[in-house]
């Protein structure tokens, strides 16, 4: 009976993912209880000492240092609309390490050119012993596609287990087109044998 179920997992985990698997991820999964917080921040800790959350976390200073944030990704970058105006000099004083990715949250834009650079940013934070805010504007959608790629490039996880995993810690909802390229790093990995 081992054998057989030890084949078919074998079997299913090299069965490509599509972004309909994902979203069916999504749906299926319970986000954790809304925290009873009087804050405007809204942050939760998906895994030890990597956090996502919205762009009052990331602008509040003092809630970042009573946090113990080291290092701060910017997933939407800029300003106007849907950006969040913070930079390298907005944290400098503080000594957070800031990492800045103008990403607007549409299903076009290519977020996966980032996946590498963010996810060596992120696991060099830990190396050294520090925590990561990843945000962007609601902590969602763009903020919430580069964790779950960080979770599959440097913990070796399948994106259905990425994504569940932040779905458990944090009510996500990355549209259609991260979960695409989400599916396709996945399909990547799989096929380079890179999992």
């Amino acid at each position: 009976m081992e054998y057989l179920l030890a084949k078919f997992r074998k079997k299913e985990s090299k069965k490509e993912i599509t972004f309909e698997d994902l979203q069916a991820v999504l749906l299926r999964t319970q986000p954790p209880p809304k925290k009873k917080n009087l804050s405007t921040c809204d942050y939760n800790e998906i895994c030890p000492k990597i956090y996502v959350g919205d762009w009052n976390t990331a602008k509040n200073l003092n809630l970042l240092l009573s946090l113990g944030i080291t290092h701060v990704v910017n997933a939407a970058q800029g300003i106007g609309f849907g950006m969040v105006d913070t930079n390298e000099q907005f944290y400098r004083p503080f000594n957070i390490q800031y990492m800045g990715l103008a990403l607007c949250d549409d299903p076009n834009v290519a977020i996966n050119e980032y996946f590498d650079s963010v996810s060596n940013f992120i696991d060099d934070a830990l190396s050294q012993k520090g925590k990561v805010l990843v945000h962007c504007i609601m902590g969602i959608s763009r903020s919430a596609t580069i964790t779950i790629a960080y979770l599959m490039i440097k913990k070796g996880l399948r994106a259905k287990e990425a994504v569940e995993k932040v779905k458990k810690a944090r009510d996500i909802r990355p549209n259609n087109g991260f979960l695409k390229q989400l599916a396709q790093l996945d399909n990547d990995r799989v096929h380079n044998n890179n999992i």
